[in-house]
C-alpha cells in the first residue's frame, strides 16, 4: 500500500510491485485544493506485472479505475488534479514510455 503525501509532493514516482498495489487515501489533499501534477508507474523489472487499486478519494475517468501497462520495466504517466478534499481526479494514463 502506497500513501501520498501531498503536503510534501507534487509529483511522484511509484514503483509498483508484482500483484497487487493499493494506493491508499491520503490525508494531505484538503490544504492542497488545485494542486496539478504526476504519477509515474514503474512496473518491476521481473515476475508478475503490478495492478493498481485506489482508495476512494481518487476518482477515474468514467469510474473505470487505471490500467496500466504489463511489461516489466515499462512506466506509464498519469496526470492529477486535487479537486477538493477527499476528491482526486486522476487522467487518463499516459502508457509504455521507454
Amino acid at each position: 500500500s502506497k500513501t501520498l503525501d501531498f503536503d510534501t509532493n507534487q509529483n511522484f514516482i511509484l514503483t509498483l510491485g508484482s500483484g497487487a498495489n493499493t494506493l491508499a487515501n491520503p490525508t494531505t489533499e484538503a490544504s492542497n485544493v488545485g494542486q496539478t501534477g504526476a504519477m509515474i508507474f514503474i512496473q518491476p523489472s521481473s515476475g508478475s506485472a503490478g495492478t493498481i487499486s485506489l482508495g476512494t478519494d481518487y476518482e477515474t475517468v468514467g469510474g473505470s479505475g487505471l490500467t496500466l501497462s504489463s511489461a516489466n520495466s515499462a512506466y506509464d504517466v498519469v496526470p492529477y488534479i486535487i479537486k477538493a478534499d477527499n476528491s482526486i481526479l486522476l487522467g487518463t494514463p499516459q502508457l509504455a514510455f521507454s
